[in-house]
């Protein structure tokens, strides 16, 4: 027979995945003049500050 397994069990297994994800948009001008959006997300690590850590990013 089958063990019957919750939801919690399913995310117990998935331990090594730690932090936050944070979906990240930026809006770029393109050289016809319009203006287009790029998106993508972020793993904030445990322990770090959301904002000052996507400051550090976009300064780069």
């Amino acid at each position: 027979m089958a063990k019957k397994q919750s939801f919690g069990d399913k995310t117990s297994k998935q331990g090594a995945k730690k932090g936050t994800h944070v979906k990240l948009v930026r809006a770029l001008k393109t050289d016809k003049g319009s203006i287009s959006f790029k998106k993508e997300m972020v793993t904030i690590p445990e322990g770090s500050n959301p904002e000052s850590f996507l400051k550090e990013k976009l300064s780069k």
